[in-house]
């Protein structure tokens, strides 16, 4: 394999033109490849990129979640004997799943309202610094705190879940 040098945007026509050039008489025997033009070669690598950054994104998710579901795990382990008294007090089991899964909801919101404004903030800067045009879909920016309620929630569930199953009288002995 020996790499031919052109000049930008010539290399399919010496691709074209090498094998002839190199075995007159028998120009199949000789392959030659030509590199993706640059636009097709750049829309290749910015998908590439658009991939990387929502499976990035989707990671992101995932570790929030866990957080969330952690965080708010350790609360109900915590405040059992406060859920106990409630309980005892008359509050249904789904009144307490409701508070987790509200509070879980209320700090994902939070982390997603968070989030967006750091990447908003963090886009900003960068493109200021590189004196670039920023370039930012609102839409997403506005979409962070609605999807990190939506993962906020989904986190909560399992806590709450385990929440509304304290017994009073087993917590009230803690």
């Amino acid at each position: 394999a020996l790499p031919v040098r052109t000049a930008p945007g010539a290399a399919g026509v010496v691709a074209h033109q090498v094998p002839v050039a190199l075995s007159p008489n028998a120009p199949e025997l000789v392959d030659a490849a030509a590199p993706p033009p640059p636009d097709r070669l750049r829309a290749a690598v910015e998908g590439d990129v658009d991939m990387l950054f929502v499976v990035l994104g989707g990671i992101a998710l995932l570790a929030g979640a866990i957080g969330i579901a952690n965080v708010t795990l350790l609360s109900v382990l915590e405040r059992a004997a406060e859920i106990g008294l409630r309980r005892a007090l008359g509050a249904r089991p789904r009144n307490i799943a409701g508070q987790f899964v509200t509070e879980s909801g209320i700090v994902g919101a939070l982390g997603g309202l968070l989030g967006g404004t750091a990447g908003l903030l963090t886009t900003l800067g960068v493109a200021a610094a590189q004196e670039w045009t920023p370039v930012i879909d609102l839409r997403v920016v506005l979409a962070a705190p609605a999807l990190g309620l939506a993962v906020g929630v989904v986190a909560g569930v399992f806590p709450a879940w385990h929440a509304a199953r304290i017994e009073p009288v087993e917590a009230l002995r803690r």
